[in-house]
């Protein structure tokens, strides 16, 4: 069946409840806390668990999303936007359709429009809190776009929580241990890897280190799949090129995303490509797939390994258990990979699923710790607006996360090392200071750090904000990329080389912001940042253009 709405449209009659969402590369999926204290996956209008994320803009206003829109690839792919979440914090990213730019945000809150759409047709709740999953390895920028594409969905984002920790707390929920326990939790998607080290006390979680890689996951073994395919085709017909029919592409990246899962099942499997008449019947085998794929696994593996040596530095050498979440961790490979080359026997961990579950639950401990902890009326409160037993809600009650910076973040400055800086130090090379380095536990304050003004009587001095990019620290420009930047203003005139402070924080929620004292006078120094995406004026205009869009799915 498909239906469509519009923004705004809710349930009547149902009290509101906070949802956890899983907003995927490749699928996404939306949970919630149900009557008996545990959490429920929404199916989409289709009966499905996941939704594809996929967006077919069918005409201006009026748009298409998950199944149906990658089935429409066939007849128009131009028109079908993929993968957006590789895009989310880029302000370069733009696709066109019909004639509008759309930004990652924009095309990411048509994806949880449908998601709140089937909810509220299948579930008769109302949509209106929620928490939204992001890799752990995304920085700020990506976070605050995931954010805005929640709120340019009309939704209110109560928090962002990475994968790894929100499946920790699925997992952990199902049987709380007074006993310490170390997590790896391995969570390969369709478009990112991530791997965290978590610590379990009772009902708390830790994050000890995490590390990733943006662009490894299932979308990239496709990519060789799809390949070998068409390479099989033009040696069966040398004389043909179907590389530039669209149809022919739709058809080959859907054989070789359902050869990717047969594989998993089957050690071969045929298959035919049709083409202007001619057909090819081609093959694949899963030891040719890991043959294709060695160069994808090696990362996997390299990934793993840098945070099994960041956990080790951090005093945790052993796993009491390994999770394999994400979709592309039920490809044996993968399993064996781990395994073989790192001695890490990963358990499957509800792959597709396990993430929104546990956002479902982290949004439940958010707005009990909001109404007021786990005092008796805000259980009793949160109980009631559940349905659900007070027991269990006093066990969530007393959940506490805590997670960890994901990158290094820090400023760009003059190397006082370099010999032209006391002779033209605009011209001195520059470098990275990072003062939150990666894994510093949250909320951090990285304290003041001295900075020194280039010329006399600076008033003003451009603060430039950079976030780490290499696997560890490095205070190479090439190593980092710039996030943000803004004016200190208001200083006093004095000579150059006059000390400043700059001091960063960032909260639990992850949000980074900035300030800067002048030390003699003590005067606190007006900062405004900017970091990336939207602003406010943009963010407005998108919301009541895309709350304006028709919706189905």
């Amino acid at each position: 069946m498909t239906t469509t709405t519009t923004a705004g449209t809710t349930t009547a009659g149902t009290a509101a409840r906070p949802f956890g969402i899983d907003l995927g590369t490749t699928h996404s999926c939306l949970a919630y806390i149900d009557d008996a204290g545990k959490p429920v996956v929404v199916r989409t209008v289709n009966g499905d668990e996941t939704l594809p994320s996929v967006v077919y803009f069918e005409a201006p206003g009026q748009v298409t999303v998950g199944k149906a829109a990658r089935n429409a690839a066939v007849a128009a792919p131009h028109l079908v936007s993929r993968l957006v979440k590789r895009k989310m914090g880029r302000v370069d990213a733009v696709e066109t359709y019909h004639g509008r730019d759309y930004r990652p945000e924009e095309i990411s809150a048509l994806i949880l429009r449908e998601l709140v759409r089937a909810t509220e047709e299948n579930s008769g709740q109302v949509v209106r809190e929620v928490v939204i999953t992001v890799p752990a390895y995304f920085g700020v920028a990506e976070r605050r776009a995931t954010r805005r594409a929640g709120e340019i969905a009309g939704l209110v984002v109560r928090d962002v929580l990475a994968e790894p920790v929100s499946a920790a707390l699925h997992y952990q929920s199902v049987g709380i241990s007074d006993r310490v326990r170390h997590l790896l939790v391995c969570d390969l998607g369709g478009g990112t890897y991530d791997t965290t080290v978590l610590r379990l006390e009772g009902h708390e979680v830790h994050v000890v280190c995490t590390d990733g890689d943006l662009a490894l996951g299932g979308a990239d073994w496709d990519e060789l799949i799809r390949a070998d395919l068409v390479a099989q085709f033009a040696a069966a017909h040398p004389a043909l090129d179907p590389t530039a029919d669209l149809v022919f592409r739709q058809d080959v990246d859907e054989l070789a995303e359902q050869l990717k899962r047969d594989l998993s099942h089957v050690q071969t499997k045929r298959v035919d490509l049709r083409f202007r008449g001619a057909v090819g019947k081609v093959e694949l085998t899963r030891a040719r797939l890991e043959e294709l794929t060695a160069g994808l696994l090696d990362r996997v593996v390299e990934v793993t390994e840098r945070t099994m040596a960041k956990a080790r530095r951090a005093g945790v050498t052993e796993f009491d258990e390994v999770l394999l979440v994400g979709g592309m961790s039920k490809v044996p490979s993968v399993r064996t990979a781990l395994r073989d080359r790192l001695g890490l026997r990963g358990r499957a961990f509800e792959p597709d699923l396990a993430v929104a579950k546990g956002a479902a639950l982290y949004a439940v401990i958010d707005k009990l710790k909001v109404s007021g902890g786990p005092e008796e009326d805000s259980v009793r409160a949160v109980a009631a607006m559940l349905g659900a037993d007070e027991e269990r809600v006093r066990g969530l009650a007393r959940t506490t996360v805590n997670t960890t910076v994901p990158r290094g973040f820090g400023v760009m400055g003059v190397d006082a090392r370099d010999p032209v800086v006391l002779t033209d130090p605009l011209a001195a090379r520059k470098m990275i200071v990072h003062l939150l380095p990666a894994d510093t536990p949250l909320p951090a304050d990285s304290g003041p750090f001295t900075f020194l003004t280039s010329v006399p009587n600076q008033r003003m001095v451009e603060i430039e904000v950079w976030e780490q990019t290499s696997p560890e620290e490095s205070e190479d420009l090439a190593d980092n990329v710039r996030i943000g930047r803004g004016l200190l203003k208001g200083i006093p005139a004095m000579p150059a080389r006059s000390p400043l402070e700059v001091t960063f924080f960032m909260s639990a929620t992850g949000e980074l912001t900035v300030s800067a004292t002048e030390p003699t006078s003590r005067a606190a120094v007006q900062f405004e940042l900017h970091i990336g995406g939207m602003d406010e004026a943009e963010l407005k205009r998108s919301t009541r253009d895309i709350g304006g869009f028709e919706v189905s799915g």
